[in-house]
């Protein structure tokens, strides 16, 4: 595993606890920003619910006093109506006096002297025999004619009089209430009695005034004085119902509000929060990562010089800013400088090992050719030998019988004195080649005129060739020091070659000419056949005296194939060259023979040879 990769375990290690303990906090935040604001939204509530008490405890004090007044005890209800309209302080509220059984007496709504209802209900007896106010819910006013709420105060029995006084408001009364907070467009306020009708609302009041609120809501307010619901409303908007209910009224004040307003301002600031956070995770992060490159550069910067040491080579130490690392770097340079110098040492004695196997493997396979080549020449040698003493015994057999005729007899001695000649030959080239591989051999050194010289030999081969070949020599005149006798021997055996290996009806050419070498003027003798050719392989060896390729000795043309050999060292004692070109078996050949010219006296001109040539 690589070390990066143990730096990221390490950052997910520690990441992924901080990321869940975050994830954690974060969703404690959204509850907590939930809950301040419904919070504040209760305390909204409470503060309406208040003010909705305060204004019922104001009627019911106000509702007190008239009840303790002088009118009441001596049923003057024409100064109480005077008293009653003179206090009433807006039109949305009007007072009601009613007798035990429910007939109006007073009513502060109409004038003085209008008929009110009569036996309107066992309400006013109730509330007399309670002998406490109560706060009434939702109902139809039988003055009004619409729906109204009630704050009812019993007259003492101390003042003899068994009446009813009733503060009667008209739910739009309320509205005031609502006004004094700032409520967004969005909210929707409510008021509900103990039976969950709907007394006041700030929204659709005429819609939903008079009826039952939401199930789902009355059923909390009934089992909870304060709580909040997440429900849909009358509109079908889902709000979050915050609910407060009045002990003094048993009224119930709900302030709902937009579960997407809430949702919406609790997910921003969660947002500013989680961006916060992952600022400051990527913060630390970032220089986490930034540290752990450093690291891991440091160490695969030790990597590859481990890797360079290992290859041999000498590790280049670059700061890192790791102080450990710098110090394996300085301890692996060290350590490169020490094996590059032993590396150096043995690769020196490797060098010369190889050199001394590679010199005793060369000598050893210069000793295999020279044996198979002794043991190939030694039988070569022998039966080149027998081959001409065969015929001369023959011969010599034929000679000594006692009636052969003289035709017979002359031919049997010329058999002797040709066969002679060759083993004269063969002799003579064994010595010669001896000779010259070993340095023996003296120069006769002369002014020769090389194409005269080689005009002579290629006269005599003519005159000799019995295989009827077709002969073209072109020379010019050329001198040079040399021996005339051995030069005329390397054109010999390169003329014997041409003829051997040339088919009868073939072409012997030699060109003699001049040619410029840059170092002096050279003559230039080439020999060109179109015999069986010289095969690639053989190329190479042509000119070795034993390592050489069954096209240099063909046994049915005889000879020991020296010629060759010969030629080469007596050119390379001229101080010149000889080298041989064929295309392939049957292809014919071409030797080259240069010889430098000799650039003193007048024979030669300067720059080179005479333009003329002879055939």
């Amino acid at each position: 595993m690589k070390t990066r990769t143990y730096f990221l375990l390490m950052l997910v290690a520690i990441i992924v606890p901080v990321a869940c303990l975050a994830t954690l906090g974060l969703s404690m935040l959204l509850r907590f920003e939930r809950e301040a604001r419904i919070r504040s939204i209760e305390e909204m509530a409470n503060s309406t619910s208040l003010l909705i008490d305060s204004e019922i405890a104001r009627a019911e004090a106000a509702l007190r006093i008239v009840a303790h007044s002088q009118e009441i005890r001596t049923d003057d209800f024409d100064g109480l109506y005077r008293l009653l309209a003179a206090t009433r302080a807006s039109p949305l509220s009007w007072t009601l006096v009613a007798d035990y059984n429910g007939n109006g007496l007073i009513n502060t709504l109409v004038p003085y002297g209008t008929p009110l209802a009569r036996n309107t209900g066992k309400w006013a007896a109730k509330i007399y025999d309670a002998g406490e106010a109560r706060v009434g819910g939702y109902f139809i006013g039988a003055s009004s004619k619409r729906g109204v709420v009630s704050v009812n105060v019993p007259v003492p029995a101390s003042a003899g009089r068994k009446y009813v006084l009733t503060q009667i408001f008209d739910p739009n009364y309320f509205n005031k209430v609502f006004q004094r907070h700032a409520l967004k467009p969005g909210w929707i306020v409510g008021i509900f009695d103990a039976n969950g009708i709907s007394i006041a609302r700030n929204r659709s009041a005429d819609r939903f005034v008079g009826k039952l609120v939401r199930p789902e809501l009355r059923e909390a307010s009934r089992r909870q004085p304060n709580g909040v619901i997440r429900h849909a409303t009358r509109e079908g908007i889902e709000v979050y119902d915050i609910f407060v209910r009045s002990s003094l009224t048993n009224w119930t004040v709900a302030i709902g509000i937009p579960v997407e307003e809430i949702e919406s301002a609790v997910r921003l600031a969660t947002w500013y929060a989680a961006a916060a956070l992952l600022a400051i995770l990527g913060g630390a992060f970032s220089i986490a990562v930034f540290f752990a490159r450093r690291i891991d550069r440091a160490l695969l910067g030790a990597t590859s010089a481990a890797q360079a040491l290992a290859q041999g080579t000498v590790v280049q130490v670059t700061p890192s800013g790791l102080q450990e690392a710098d110090g394996l770097l300085h301890v692996m340079h060290r350590t490169g400088l020490a094996l590059a110098r032993e590396s150096a040492a043995r690769a020196a004695l490797e060098e010369e090992r190889e050199q001394l196997l590679a010199m005793e493997r060369s000598a050893r396979l210069r000793a295999e050719a020279q044996d198979h080549a002794k043991d190939n020449f030694i039988a070569m040698l022998s039966h080149e030998l027998r081959n001409p003493l065969a015929a001369i015994t023959t011969a010599v057999s034929v000679i000594r019988l006692p009636e052969l005729p003289a035709p017979n007899r002359e031919k049997a001695w010329n058999i002797v004195v040709r066969q002679l000649a060759h083993l004269t030959h063969m002799v003579g080239d064994l010595l010669d080649v001896r000779r010259v591989l070993s340095g023996k051999v003296t120069l006769q050194a002369a002014r020769v005129n090389v194409g005269e010289l080689v005009k002579f030999c290629c006269d005599s081969r003519m005159v000799a060739n019995s295989k009827d070949h077709e002969w073209s020599v072109r020379v010019v005149d050329a001198w040079l020091t040399g021996d005339a006798n051995r030069l005329a021997q390397v054109i010999d055996n390169l003329l014997a070659n041409a003829i051997k290996y040339t088919p009868a009806g073939g072409t012997i050419a030699v060109r003699m000419h001049c040619a410029d070498e840059g170092a002096g003027a050279a003559a230039v003798i080439e020999v060109t056949d179109t015999g069986v050719g010289i095969a690639p392989e053989v190329l190479p060896t042509i000119f070795e005296s034993l390592v050489q390729g069954p096209t240099t000795i063909d046994r049915s043309q005889g000879g020991l194939g020296l010629g060759l050999s010969i030629a080469r060292g007596l050119v390379h004692m001229h101080g010149g060259t000889i080298a041989a070109e064929s295309e392939g078996p049957g292809e014919g050949s071409r030797f080259t023979v240069r010889l430098p010219l000799d650039d003193r006296g007048a024979d030669n001109p300067p720059g080179g040879c005479p333009p003329n040539d002879t055939q």
